[in-house]
């Protein structure tokens, strides 16, 4: 097949980009201790629902017993991959954690923050702080996204999204991820416009407070729109769309999370670029947009069977990794 010389030469400088990336990884790469334990768990079987459950279970459970009994059943599927003394120290933690668990869930949960430290961060205000400028220090830029997006009712959500504009406010935080999802509880798509009115109503005092400032070199705010699974695809573009349609927001830079291992995300891509092209040609600022491979597969699945139609997602990774490239 016969490329125009305008897509080969494309092609050309994409691939030269891709191992320039490559090389200066690299070159820049340091071996995490804790990203390679991490990495060993994650191989076993057992490692991804381990390390899931640890996090949601024993690390954000408020309750010190509730926590105490998800490491008696979580003690059981311990990784193999996992060093010795970690394993020992889990299946011990297992054992005398409904004994002692005032002294057993700390030590567990310092342990697990050990070795997923590299990617979670501590957000109360001091231990944050101190996180964020030793990451900052060599001039990177952090997109930061608080945990726990599934709320479970509009309290909830309401308190997410406030710590989501406490977030914005400090001064040494300029980008941060939000859902839709997390910002409100009772999503139904079945009435469509009246839930993306609502999402936008409740997300328009954020996008503002970063709107005012666009004019202030330096400390200017951005709002990347995130999203959690198909289900919240089509709403999370039109609310993404509405929001930058608002004239009040129309200088303010943001942007917006599509998932490729969903089939629609070229289509997805195409109506945000086009949107984009169009508000930036009518004066607006530029949009971002963010592709990721996805990783709420397990969930995905979930829902396809309790329902009883296939999953939304591709096939496998092999087919995931393919329609990144795609959409590339």
């Amino acid at each position: 097949m016969n490329l125009p010389v305008e897509l080969a030469t494309l092609t050309e400088q994409s691939v030269e980009k891709v191992r320039s990336w490559l090389e200066y990884s690299k070159q820049e790469s340091v071996p995490n201790a804790a990203a390679e334990r991490l990495a060993a768990v994650l191989q076993d079987p057992n490692g991804l629902e381990f390390t899931v459950g640890f996090v949601d279970r024993v690390v954000r459970t408020e309750d010190i017993h509730a926590a105490a009994h998800a490491l008696n059943e979580l003690g059981a599927i311990a990784p193999a991959t996992m060093s010795f003394l970690d394993r020992a120290q889990i299946q011990a933690g297992s054992l005398l954690g409904r004994a002692l668990p005032q002294v057993v869930v700390p030590a567990a949960r310092a342990r697990i923050r050990q070795m997923v430290g590299h990617m979670i961060v501590d957000a109360r205000d001091k231990p944050f702080g101190r996180a964020i400028a030793e990451l900052q220090g060599d001039g990177n830029r952090l997109n930061i996204n608080l945990l726990g997006e599934a709320v479970l009712g509009e309290k909830e959500a309401l308190k997410h999204l406030d710590d989501a504009r406490r977030l914005l406010r400090r001064p040494d935080v300029d980008y941060v991820s939000i859902k839709v999802s997390s910002v409100a509880s009772q999503i139904s798509l079945w009435g469509f416009e009246e839930t993306v009115e609502t999402v936008v109503k409740r997300l328009l005092p954020l996008y503002e407070e970063a709107a005012a400032t666009v004019d202030t070199p330096g400390s200017t705010k951005f709002i990347n729109l995130d999203m959690e699974e198909y289900g919240d695809l089509h709403l999370t573009i039109a609310v993404f769309k509405r929001l930058m349609a608002m004239p009040e927001l129309k200088k303010l830079e943001a942007g917006i999370v599509l998932q490729a291992y969903l089939p629609d995300a070229l289509v997805s891509l195409q109506e945000v670029a086009t949107f984009a092209a169009e508000r930036a040609a009518d004066g607006g600022a530029e949009l971002k947009v963010r592709l990721v491979k996805g990783a709420n597969l397990p969930m995905e699945h979930v829902h396809a069977e309790i329902a009883g139609w296939p999953s939304a997602t591709m096939p496998s990774k092999q087919a995931t990794d393919a329609n990144y490239k795609r959409v590339l």
